[in-house]
This record gives C-alpha cells, structure tokens and sequence, in this order.
C-alpha cells in the first residue's frame, strides 16, 4: 500500500504560510505631521517625512527609520569620513616618501643647501656685475665732467642711460632671488618639524 502525500503537502502548506507571516511580521512605528505614533505594515511617506522605527516579531527594534533630511546628512557624514581617510592615507603615503628622500636631518639640509645653491650663485654673479657697473659709472661721471654746461654727447648720455638701467636690473634680480631664498628655508623649515616625529618613529628604540 502506497504511502499517503497528505500529510507532506500539510506540513509544505504550514511552512509557506509561515513564512509569508513571517514576511509581514514586521511593524513600522512613525509618527505623522500631528506627533502621533502610527504603525503599518509597510513603510509609509509619514515614515520618510517624520522618521520612525521598525519593530520585529520579537518586540525589538530592527532600524530606524530616517528621515530625507536625516538621510543626506548620515550620506554627508559617510562622505566626510571617506574624505579624511583618505586624506589619512595620503598623508601616510607621503610621509613615507619623504622618509625615503630624507631619511634623516643631515640629508634634508643637503637638499636645502642644493636648492639653495642657484639663487645664491646669482645674487653671487649679480653683486659682482653691479661693482663693474660702480666702476664703469664712476669712470662715466669723470667724462661728464669735460662737460659742465651740457649737453653731455649722445653716445657718454646713452652709456649713462644704460648703466642706470642694468643697475636697477641687478638690484632687483637680487631682491627677488633673496626672497626666494626666504622661500626655500621656510619651506625647509616647515618641513624638519614634519620631519622629526616621522624619524623619531623610524629610529629604531634601544
């Protein structure tokens, strides 16, 4: 005799019906634009203006609810936090590639003394050509001497003309690369206090 099916399909119907009461089991507990603690089975547009909570079978709550407004401010904060680890991480990657190119003091003020060299060679060059431009004015001023009721010839006008021109020439190469020196020892400077914790960490400990 052939065993009966009735109850499996009993026992498969108890399950299914289970699990779509299950699929409803939840409550979702908001309150509407009066303050008023509304529960439905579904999630309504009150739930989403004013914010709630979904209650399980259990009585617990699941999640709450948020708000539009409360949505883009967690997606705002989600953002921040993605942005400074990040940065975090690019400050890190940096870090080590500076540890590499000056692994200690002795090497960054090498690197200063390097970048340091070109505007130091030209106010150098440049202090020089003003002296030979003070001995050739000087030399000039004596031949307009000959000459103490003017006009002065055109050519000695012109050589007095051009000194005065490549002086103010030099003179402001010299202010300028003096304030690129400037520049270059802030520049070291802000970086050896970087610097110093990094090579502290990476001094090994005795």
């Amino acid at each position: 005799m052939k065993p009966s099916s009735t109850p499996w399909r009993y026992v498969l119907c108890g399950l299914l019906l289970g699990a779509a009461q299950g699929a409803h089991a939840d409550i979702y507990l908001c309150r509407d634009a009066n303050g008023t603690l509304v529960s439905s089975d579904r999630l309504t547009n009150d739930c989403l203006t004013y914010g709630g909570k979904v209650i399980g079978s259990d009585g617990t709550v699941r999640r709450q609810i948020l708000t539009v407004r409360e949505q883009a401010q967690a997606a705002q904060a989600r953002e921040a936090a993605q942005n400074q680890a990040r940065q975090q991480r690019d400050r890190q990657r940096e870090d080590r590639a500076l540890l590499l190119r000056y692994p200690d003091k002795q090497a960054l003020e090498q690197a200063r003394a390097n970048d340091l060299s070109r505007p130091n060679t030209l106010i150098a060059d440049a202090k020089k050509h003003l002296a030979s431009l003070a001995r050739q004015l000087k030399q000039l001023n004596t031949e307009a001497q000959f000459y103490p009721q003017g006009p002065l010839p055109l050519e000695l006008r012109t050589k007095l003309e051009e000194n005065k021109v490549l002086t103010k020439q030099e003179h402001d190469l010299i202010t300028g690369q003096t304030a690129e020196i400037a520049r270059i020892n802030q520049t070291y400077d802000a970086l050896i206090e970087r610097m110093k914790p990094l090579w502290d960490r990476a001094t090994p400990s005795r």
